[in-house]
This record gives structure tokens, sequence and C-alpha cells, in this order.
């Protein structure tokens, strides 16, 4: 019989965690409140850190490149501000990135988010109850029949951990890996073209990515997953862990782009019709409003090192409202009361070669915007300095 972590019955913010009880019950589970940052110990199998592919997901738009980018800045910034004790993940999806840098030490721990409740408890449970997970998807049968069923299911409570195991199921058998209404079944709905719809479905390749996700929990690499959308997020972390402000937390934020979010994530991993829902209210990436709300924040607000990586588009360093500031802008107000630095910001392109659907390649720039420090951000060949 597993442990689980039960509700504190005490919390220490100021040294950053709860006080969580260990219990004799069912197989563990992720808590209520964030979970204490324990020392990292040394992985069961630390070959899974050097695997190509390590998550378990298949996500819209995913650019198997960028991980290894952001893996390239938060190395440099090492000679300067040493490597991240947490770094944190609040737009999660496939959390490759977090997984490259967990597996590889390049960050001591990683915190993934996501305000997807269908995403986030997949990876709830994929880290803390892993081999549950991992027997539930050796039962399940991959075919058209069940696509149907995950497609119409419902869980009883946000708790239900067949949550994760529809997630991960839609996820491999759904074009492109899209969950929402407007994607069909691999090979479509006849099952009659050159791919079936267990084609991306390996159970053994994905034992082993679920494995790896849970030995990463296990050791303490894996700090925790909260259901959070990206403000919540970065309110908590600084919260929760405030001895680590403002240089030993790193957040890599990775949000829709500023163009064809809806082509991309309209309703992607969200039952209930919306990229991220928030009192009840889908957030909608399509227009223009949450990407100046998000840039208003990191600009003035955010009291840690931040990453951000975005589709090339002119408005993002044109526009005032975005991206176009070369320094952070906090009041005196938010300087006093929440220790805003006012940190250069780095802009630099990379050239990424992606895929927007299984049969499309494509090669473009990607933007990225960091408030590491300047003197550590490479401007070469491959991070192509902005005039």
């Amino acid at each position: 019989m597993g442990t689980r972590l039960s509700r504190p019955t005490t919390t220490n913010r100021a040294s950053g965690a709860p006080r969580l009880v260990a219990t004799d019950a069912a197989p563990a589970h992720i808590a209520s409140e964030p979970r204490r940052l324990e020392p990292v110990t040394p992985l069961k199998d630390a070959s899974c850190g050097l695997m190509r592919y390590q998550s378990p997901l298949r996500y819209p738009g995913a650019k198997s490149g960028l991980s290894g980018v952001i893996g390239e800045l938060i190395t440099a910034a090492r000679s300067s501000i040493g490597p991240p004790e947490l770094f944190l993940e609040p737009f999660a999806g496939g959390s490759a990135t977090s997984l490259r840098l967990a597996g590889a030490g390049l960050a001591n721990r990683v915190l993934i988010a996501d305000a997807d409740p269908l995403v986030a408890r997949f990876w709830q449970v994929a880290a803390a109850d892993t081999e549950w997970l991992i027997d539930r998807m050796w039962e399940e049968p991959v075919t058209l029949e069940r696509w149907d069923f995950w497609r119409s299911w419902k869980p009883s409570s946000a708790s239900d951990r067949d949550i994760a195991m529809k997630c991960l199921f839609l996820n491999r058998t759904t074009f492109s890996g899209i969950l929402h209404g407007r994607a069909g079944p691999i090979g479509g709905r006849r099952q009659d073209g050159p791919y079936s719809i267990d084609c991306r479905f390996n159970k053994e390749g994905i034992e082993r990515r679920l494995r790896f996700v849970g030995d990463l929990y296990a050791t303490n690499r894996i700090a925790d997953v909260w259901c959070k959308d990206w403000q919540h997020s970065l309110v908590d972390v600084a919260e929760w862990y405030p001895q680590l402000l403002p240089n030993k937390v790193v957040t890599y934020l990775d949000p829709p782009y500023l163009e064809r979010s809806m082509r991309l994530y309209g309703k992607s991993f969200d039952p209930s019709g919306g990229y991220a829902p928030k009192g009840g209210i889908s957030i909608d990436w399509s227009g223009k409003a949450e990407h100046y709300r998000l840039a208003e924040y990191l600009r003035r607000r955010a009291q840690f090192r931040w990453i951000l990586s975005y589709d090339n588009h002119p408005v993002l360093i044109g526009d005032e409202g975005l991206y176009a500031a070369n320094q952070m802008g906090p009041t005196a107000e938010e300087r006093s009361l929440l220790g805003v630095r006012s940190w250069k910001i780095s802009k630099r392109l990379v050239n990424l070669r992606y895929s927007v659907t299984s049969k499309i390649r494509s090669e473009r720039s990607e933007l990225l915007i960091t408030t590491l420090p300047p003197g550590t951000v490479p401007s070469d060949g491959k991070f192509m300095a902005i005039p």
C-alpha cells in the first residue's frame, strides 16, 4: 500500500513550504497545498534523461528544439546567478522543457502548472500515481469505440484519476494531439487511411516516459504540479517560496501564438470549451487582450527571472504595451512592496524546425525575450540579436 500526502494541518510560508503529513492510505496523490522543497536524490534510471522524446503527451504546435534552446540560456546564466533552484513552466502542456531540464540537472527542480484541469490532472497522476496510470493504460484497448467513449466521458469529480487516462488516450489518438471537438481520430471514422488510431500509442514507449516522470517526482526533481493559470502560478511561487527570490527561480512562459492561437490552441485540452477557465469564464487567447495582460505583468510585477517564447510577430517588439521596452518598469510601490527589480530585457531570434501538423514541417524564427542577466544571454549564429 502506498502513502499519500494529506492536507497539511500547519503551514510555514516564511520557509516556503507547508508541513506535509504522510499517511498510510491509497496511492500517493499531489497534496492540496504546495510540497516542501526536499533535497534532490539520484534518478533510478539516469539514461531516461537522455531520451530524445521524454513527454508522454503529444502537443499541438510543439517545437522540439526549443527545450534545448532554453537549456542553453539557463546554462549560460549559471555563471552569474547559478542554477535555478526552481524552474516554473506555467503553460506546461507537454512539459517538454521542464522534463528536459530536470532530467539533465540544468535546474534543480521544476514546477509544472497548467490552467487546463485535464492537462494538470494528467501530470498530477503521472507524477504521483505513476504505477496506477501505467496499469490503467495497459488495460485500455486503443479502438475507435474507446475514442468515442472518452470523447463523451465526464468525470464525477475533479480528483478522478481517470481524467489522466482520458487526456492520455485522446492526446495519443486524436489528429495532432488536439483534444477539442474540431479534431477527429487518427485514421478518420472509417479507419481506411495509411495510419490507424493506435499508430501513436506505443504503450512500451509511453510506459518508459511515464516512469521517467514518476522518477522525477519521487526524487523531488518535479517539485509539484498545479492546476492554475499563469498569473496565479507566478504569484503563488513568490508567496510560497520567498527564500528563492529573486534569482533562484526562473519561469519559462510559452503562451499561445499571437497569431493562429485558435488554430493551434483554440479549445484544446479544455472540456469546458476554452483554453484556460478562470472563474467559470474561458480566457480567450485569440484576441490581443490576454497577451497585453501577460506583458504588463512581466514588465512591471514579475518577482523573479523570466524567459518568454513567441512567434516572431513584429507587433510584439514594436508595441509599448507588449515588449518594445528594453527594461522592466515597476512602479516605486511595486519595487518597495514586491521587491520587483528593474532588470534589463534581452531579445533574441532563434530558428527552429517544428511541426504544425503531421504532414507539415517548417522552419521559422522564434522570438525569445528574457530578463536573465544580459551579459550571459548568447548573441551568436543561433541566438540572433534584434536591432
